[in-house]
This record gives structure tokens, C-alpha cells and sequence, in this order.
């Protein structure tokens, strides 16, 4: 993967919300996945129109007031807005991304929805900055596809949760429907990999590698209308510590 195109195209959908990249975004993207209306009305409608949702990993599983929640790049920080409204006040809520201004974006959008316990940190998804056994609930929606080593990032995520704390994410998966079955080449261009096309694997891969990272109770739980090109399909997921 090529981290420098990645973090090129974010910062431009970071200063650009409106440009048309080829896949659904804003409030209509966040309602075809079912976000709750009582979220649209809390949350300031500039926060909505940066929603690149692949899914919803909020219907994935259940968030307690008091939880701490982290999102594994979280980009404007939508997510980070609809956890924290789910956990209260006396819930925390940590967002990590590598794109410098999606930080920025994310950490504005907290202060705009006037939600104070949100945290947003630069960094790499592949190593945390975060100590062992922390969180209660990780989530992700369509981050994870971009590292270059998803073991290494569920390896993270099982080190960071707390014994018994759950992983919901959605992410783009191959759509074995599709005609354009074909693997991704390593030789497809650094911008595949920044829309989610190269380096997506199928379902049972993915739950493959979050088996071998130690979690139990692994469920590929839906798949959905999304798509980021012919051969990619958007899908939710669960794991527990």
C-alpha cells in the first residue's frame, strides 16, 4: 500500500466533502445504512455531509452509557459523534487516524456537536497509542481495508480492548457475486488501494485473520448495497476479546 496516496485522497475529501470520488457520502449515504434519525438531529449537518460510511457498525452490537469506545480511522469523525452520543458523558470515545486533516476535521466536528469526550489522535492503525486492556467496544467503517496489514491491525485492536470487549466494524469485502471475481494485482495503481479496491479480501479471509489474532465469536454479520467498485461489496462484522 501506498501510504502517501492514501493520505492524499483523505486530505482532499477532508478539504473537498462535496467532490464526487466515485462512492456514496453525506447525510443520504448515512440513512441508506439506517443511522437513526434522532443521531441526524443531534449531530450538526456539516459533521453528516463528510459521511463515506461502508455500513453501520452501530447496528452491530450493543454500546453501554459509560463505554469506552475507540474507532479505528476515524476520518471526520462522524462515528466518533454517533459513539459518543451512545456511551454519555461518562463514556469516552478515542478516534485514531494517519491523515493529518482528518484529525483536525474530526476534532472540530466534537467541538461543533459541542461533545467533549471525544479524543482524536494522528497516528497508525497498525500500532496504537493506546495501553493494553482500555477499550470496551472497537469500531471501524471502512478504514481497516487500507492498512497494508490487517493482521497487524486486529492484533492492535485485540491488545487495546478489554477481556470480553467486542470489535463492530463494516468494511468493503470481494463480492463473490460479482463477475470481476479476479484478484487485485500488487501492480494495480497506489489509488486502488485508497478506494478500497486492491488489497480487499474476501469474508471468510477476514474472519480468518480475526481468529488467528485471538477473538472469539467471529461473525460476518451482513452485506450491504455499498460498493467501491465492481468487485468490492460493503459488509459488518463482530468479534469479541
Amino acid at each position: 500500500m501506498a501510504h502517501h496516496s492514501i493520505v492524499d485522497l483523505y486530505t482532499e475529501l477532508a478539504n473537498n466533502p462535496d467532490k464526487d470520488f466515485g462512492w456514496d457520502k453525506g447525510l443520504q449515504n448515512a440513512l441508506n445504512h439506517d443511522y437513526k434519525d434522532a443521531w441526524v438531529k443531534q449531530i450538526p449537518s456539516d459533521v453528516w455531509a463528510y459521511c463515506a460510511a461502508v455500513g453501520n457498525p452501530f447496528n452491530a452490537g450493543v454500546f453501554n452509557t459509560g463505554d469506552s469506545v475507540l474507532d479505528i480511522g476515524c476520518g471526520a469523525g462522524l462515528d466518533l459523534c454517533v459513539a459518543a452520543l451512545l456511551v454519555g458523558e461518562q463514556g469516552r470515545v478515542f478516534g485514531v487516524d494517519v491523515t493529518p486533516a482528518m484529525v483536525e476535521k474530526a476534532t472540530q466536528h466534537a467541538r461543533l456537536a459541542k461533545l467533549s469526550n471525544i479524543t482524536v489522535l494522528e497516528g497508525c492503525i497498525e500500532k496504537l497509542a493506546l495501553e493494553n486492556d482500555r477499550i470496551d467496544v472497537v469500531i471501524s467503517n471502512g478504514a481497516i481495508n487500507l492498512a497494508s496489514s490487517k493482521e497487524n491491525v486486529f492484533a492492535e485492536i485485540y491488545r487495546v480492548l478489554k477481556p470480553g470487549g467486542h470489535l463492530y466494524f463494516s468494511d468493503m469485502i470481494k463480492d463473490e457475486n460479482s463477475p470481476q471475481t479476479g484478484c487485485c494485482s500488487s501492480n494495480d495503481s497506489n489509488n486502488s488501494w485508497a478506494d478500497c479496491i486492491a488489497g480487499t479480501l474476501k469474508g471468510d479471509e477476514l474472519i480468518k485473520m480475526l481468529i488467528n489474532a485471538g477473538f472469539k465469536d467471529t461473525q460476518l454479520l451482513n452485506t450491504n448495497h455499498y460498493k467501491t467498485s465492481a468487485s468490492t461489496i460493503g459488509a459488518s462484522f463482530s468479534a469479541q476479546k
